[in-house]
């Protein structure tokens, strides 16, 4: 996780070098993150408190079991870095937990999201660059853990018979698809 957190210590200081040149140019920008936070029990919460016309940086507020839907950015890649909070990253076929201190990075055009399977709340930077974003939602891409009602994201390569372990639980989950083509989920 050191590596992880160095490199990601590198893209932050690269992506912000680049805003202080622009910064220059223009009104410098900047935040407190403790200034912003902000959660909902309802929904998660997304704020942009720095937006230039190169890049974006996102802030998420999770609470528990709350996650960032599937979705893709057809042409930009996304670093997200966790400042608190434990949960489980998707990326395409990958799926790793991640805790606060950990970096991952989204590709261009592979779906990506964040579960919050922890006890507490999840905060999470990510930058997006280069500009202009667009954001595809997967459709049916996620199941509900039967065991502890974890909604819990499904693989881009995910197929009936596949086995899942609740990120929240550790309960083991076989998919299957019901007749409308939507995923569920049975423990074993």
């Amino acid at each position: 996780m050191k590596r992880a957190s160095f490199a990601a210590a590198v893209i932050f200081t690269v992506l912000a070098t680049g805003f202080a040149a622009e910064a220059k140019k223009a009104n410098f920008q900047t935040v407190s993150i403790d200034s912003i936070r902000e959660f909902d029990k309802k929904e998660i919460l997304k704020k942009v408190p720095l937006d230039t016309d190169k890049f974006v940086f996102n802030t998420y507020f999770l609470e528990p079991r709350q996650l960032l839907a599937f979705h893709k950015h057809p042409v930009i890649d996304e670093l997200f870095y966790f400042i608190e909070g434990r949960g489980q990253f998707t990326a395409g076929n990958d799926q790793v937990m991640v805790d606060s201190g950990s970096v991952v990075y989204g590709p261009a055009n592979v779906d990506h999201g964040i579960v919050n399977s922890g006890k507490t709340q999840m905060v999470v930077i990510s930058v997006q660059a280069p500009k202009p974003i667009k954001i595809i939602y997967a459709e049916n891409s996620t199941i509900t853990c039967t065991v502890c009602g974890q909604e819990i994201i499904v693989k881009s390569n995910a197929k009936d018979g596949d086995i899942y372990i609740c990120p929240r639980c550790g309960a083991k989950l076989k998919l299957s698809k019901t007749k409308d083509g939507k995923w569920t989920a049975t423990q074993m």
